[in-house]
């Protein structure tokens, strides 16, 4: 299996998160999980392949953005009530940069050889962060 390029990985993030449902279930892990939509969506697409990605290796890379991000969609939330419509849109581009940066350091932290013909990343994720009904969770985020 060929490691997919941050560029592949964001293209393929835009389109699926914008299937029916995908955002809500991504948001609504991230909320009530504190679940990293980029990780969710980077096991989305591996699983997509076939392919088995354990993602602990991969939870030290979302760990240390973890605090920034959840700063900014605090801030962001915060601010919304007061801003002008094109201002938010910015604040919002901004974050969609953040995002992207880290998809970035997703894909160069991904092991060199991925195991091929597997599945079951995106399951161990969700049961590491301790979802309740995660092959319900499992089936929404695949849209």
């Amino acid at each position: 299996m060929q490691i997919p390029s941050a560029e592949q990985f964001w293209q393929f993030s835009e389109q699926h998160y914008a299937r029916p449902g995908v955002a809500a279930a991504c948001l609504q892990l991230q909320d009530d999980y504190d679940a990293n939509v980029n990780l969710l969506l980077l096991l989305v697409m591996l699983e997509a392949q076939g392919v088995k990605l354990d993602p602990s290796p991969l939870l030290s890379v979302v760990a240390e953005r973890s605090t920034l991000f959840s700063q900014w969609r605090t801030l962001r939330r915060q601010l919304k009530p007061k801003l002008s419509h094109n201002d938010y849109s910015a604040l919002l581009h901004h974050e969609l940069a953040l995002e992207r940066w880290q998809q970035h350091a997703l894909i160069q932290a991904l092991p060199a050889r991925i195991p091929s013909q597997s599945t079951g990343g995106l399951m161990a994720y969700l049961v590491l962060l301790k979802v309740p009904q995660a092959a319900l969770w499992q089936a929404k985020l695949a849209g």
